[in-house]
């Protein structure tokens, strides 16, 4: 606290009070009041007048008030100084308080520039996540934040405005599931990005996750990527073999072997039928043939040549026909074995994560990432349980 002693057309000597450190900010909603510039009531006085020059020595302000206080919010950063006058009942400033100098330091919401997806799991004792904004300040907190609860790291380094490390202890009871990634000013002012750190049972898992994540992110695969897992991959792999499992497991490998092999069998299928079809015909032509020979007794010869030849045509017949057969096993087997393979691929990259329903992590990121994009102050709304204040904050402090 500083004061003065003011002498004026009071005919009075008066102690005036002004707070040494004030903050004003304006307000996240209706219900959150500005915080204000304020002194001591001076009794006897109609009014106050408040004065703020800044560095250069132009007035940016000149306000007569009746209240002790006033709110100010549209100053930028820089060095000010202020004064108060205290106006008497002749309308007249009797007196002003010495000028006083007035920092004015713009505290932002913390922003990311990055588009990492924040891998974790319970094999992992501790994590570190390297963190790219603007707007980072020192005392800035960093929370996981899942179904309302919020888990602090236990450190965070600020090594410049745009670049911060924040180290997180993990804890093996902790949910699996998609975590969203929340950093707070020292003025309670924060980011929340939605879905952004993915904690899985292994490491092999989180980090595949992890992938997928940012895969939508950068819209390569769709936003209801595990909203509909298994019939998005059933009826891709239905129509093509190995496709489904490249899509929902990133199995690229199957993509390719997957429809070689179905093609393989097929083809094998195609020509045993085909040489089914042709030791059929001649068998029956064999046949009819020899029913001609048979009422020729001069023919005998010829009917037993032809007897063999049908005899011949029938086992190759026969022989393709259980080809066939093999092959359209075969063939099924390996089909149902494609879509349980797609099955399992689809549940592996779903049941390993606790979350439901499904993970929209695609069309909530776009739309944060879109909002800071257009207004990078401006709030963004948080998970259940989380309140964010306003994204802009100014923060004075008066120093002799």
């Amino acid at each position: 606290m500083w004061n003065r002693i003011l002498k004026g057309s009071f005919g009075f000597s008066l102690i005036f009070f002004i707070s040494m450190s004030v903050y004003a900010e304006e307000p996240a909603s209706t219900d959150e009041p500005p915080q204000s510039i304020s002194w001591q009531e001076i009794p006897g006085a109609s009014g106050y007048i408040l004065e703020i020059k800044n560095s250069n020595g132009y007035m940016v302000l000149s306000e007569k008030t009746t209240s002790n206080s006033y709110n100010v919010t549209n100053l930028g950063s820089g060095v000010y100084e202020h004064r108060v006058g205290v106006i008497n009942k002749l309308g007249k400033v009797g007196a002003y308080s010495e000028w006083v100098r007035l920092e004015v330091v713009v505290s932002k919401v913390p922003t990311l520039t990055n588009d990492s997806i924040y891998s974790i799991s319970k094999e992992d004792k501790q994590k570190v996540f390297d963190l790219q904004g603007t707007d980072f300040v020192d005392q800035m907190r960093v929370y996981m934040v899942i179904d309302g609860k919020k888990i602090p790291a236990k450190k965070v380094e600020v090594e410049s405005a745009t670049r911060a490390r924040a180290v997180f202890d993990i804890d093996p009871s902790m949910n699996t599931g998609i975590y969203d990634l929340v950093l707070e000013n020292p003025r309670k002012k924060a980011l929340n990005v939605r879905q952004r750190i993915v904690f899985s049972e292994t490491k092999e898992k989180a980090k595949r996750f992890a992938t997928r994540q940012e895969r939508i992110l950068k819209k390569e695969i769709p936003e209801d990527y595990y909203e509909t897992p298994y019939w998005s991959t059933f009826w891709r792999s239905s129509l093509i073999p190995g496709w489904g499992q490249k899509y929902i497991d990133g199995e690229n490998w199957k993509f390719y072997v997957y429809p070689v092999v179905a093609i393989g069998i097929a083809g094998a299928y195609a020509s045993s039928y085909s040489k089914f079809q042709s030791a059929k015909s001649s068998y029956e032509s064999a046949v009819l043939v020899g029913v001609f020979l048979a009422e020729d007794p001069n023919s005998q010869i010829l009917w037993l040549m032809n007897r063999n030849s049908a005899q011949a045509n029938f086992n190759s017949a026969k022989q393709q026909l259980t080809t066939i057969q093999t092959g359209a096993g075969v063939l099924g087997l390996f089909v149902l074995y494609n879509l349980v393979d797609a099955y399992f691929s689809a549940r592996r990259n779903v049941a390993g994560l606790e979350t439901a329903p499904g993970l929209p992590l695609g069309q909530e990121t776009a739309r944060v990432n879109a909002k800071m994009a257009a207004d990078p102050f401006s709030s963004i709304q948080p998970a259940s349980g989380y309140n964010v204040s306003s994204s802009y904050q100014v923060e004075f402090s008066l120093r002799y």
